[in-house]
């Protein structure tokens, strides 16, 4: 029985331990869960994964969260959920859609808005860093608004106060533009370490222009935004220590260039100095943690506020 159960966790963190990472395939059967393909009609198909909880719908409707980089973070998000909710626990469960690609990504695309001009990452090694595909934000917004909302919002009794939306790295940075850009459609945006480096702080521009032309999002409602970031994402984690010397050094400089805990910081302090009404703004930095690592954390307080049992 032993063996069994170390079995059991070693394949559970084979399978969700890079986060970062795209799975090719979900092959893993989850009881009360489907995949199935998603049609676009302007921007192509997605593999959409489903969860729903085996048990009477709550009065008000399931919860839920989408996931962006679903493969990544659905068995994540589902474990944590099954195993944390229960009728005297602080969560309660819920729906898990799970937002991926059947073949080559095109998260870059869908993740990334389209600056006017867009500005290169220069690499320690002196190399350009531009996405091979970037700029279709708002048609990936009107993917999930237009399409795949209405279509979950029709086939299942959704809770229209707790639906949530995860995303970290280009996906933390997308729900960022998610939320400044477009008309509020989710009650909690979980933004884990967003890519604020991209074509060289472009965001923080976009959000100067939306609060200095008073074009700050209207909130008809209370909306929750959980911003994080890890506390090892300027510097080196205690592990790294031992790689070769010169190896440090690159890693080092890669993330002092990104500056992704500074970044957060004023991204958060500029939010906050907005006083938008009806946000409640919570900014963490979970310490010893590096860009790979630090999703999980950001996800697991997030289903904690989508998920209460309040």
């Amino acid at each position: 029985m032993l063996r069994l159960i170390l079995v059991y966790f070693v394949v559970i963190f084979m399978l969700t331990g890079c986060q970062t990472g795209r799975q090719k395939s979900m092959n893993v059967i989850v009881a009360n869960a489907k995949t199935e393909v998603v049609h676009s009609k302007s921007i192509g198909d997605y593999k959409i994964t489903i969860y729903t909880p085996n048990k009477p719908t709550p009065k008000d409707g399931w919860p839920v969260i989408y996931l962006l980089d679903g493969d990544s973070y659905f068995l994540t998000a589902y474990n944590m959920m099954t195993n944390q909710a229960c009728d005297r626990c602080v969560i309660k469960e819920g729906m898990i859609v799970a937002i991926d690609y059947s073949g080559e990504s095109r998260r870059g695309l869908d993740y990334l808005p389209k600056p006017e001009k867009l500005v290169a990452e220069i690499l320690p090694n002196h190399q350009i860093n531009l996405p091979v595909s970037y700029g279709g934000a708002d048609d990936f917004y009107d993917f999930l608004t237009k399409e795949l909302k209405p279509e979950i919002e029709k086939r299942f009794p959704i809770n229209p106060n707790k639906q949530a939306i995860f995303g970290h790295s280009y996906g933390g940075l997308f729900n960022l533009y998610a939320f400044l850009a477009k008309p509020i459609a989710f009650d909690t945006y979980i933004i884990s370490s967003p890519s604020m480096w991209f074509s060289g702080g472009y965001m923080f521009d976009l959000l100067s222009k939306h609060l200095a032309n008073d074009k700050r999002p209207t909130l008809g409602k209370p909306v929750n935004l959980w911003l994080s970031v890890g506390g090892a994402e300027q510097s080196l984690l205690a592990a790294e220590l031992s790689l070769p010397e010169a190896e440090q050094k690159i890693l080092l400089q890669h993330r002092q260039n990104r500056k992704m805990v500074d970044s957060s910081t004023r991204l958060f302090e500029k939010l906050k100095q907005a006083n938008i009404t009806n946000l409640q703004l919570n900014y963490t930095i979970y310490p010893n943690q590096s860009h790979k690592t630090v999703a999980i954390f950001a996800l697991q307080e997030g289903m904690q506020v989508n998920f209460n049992a309040n």
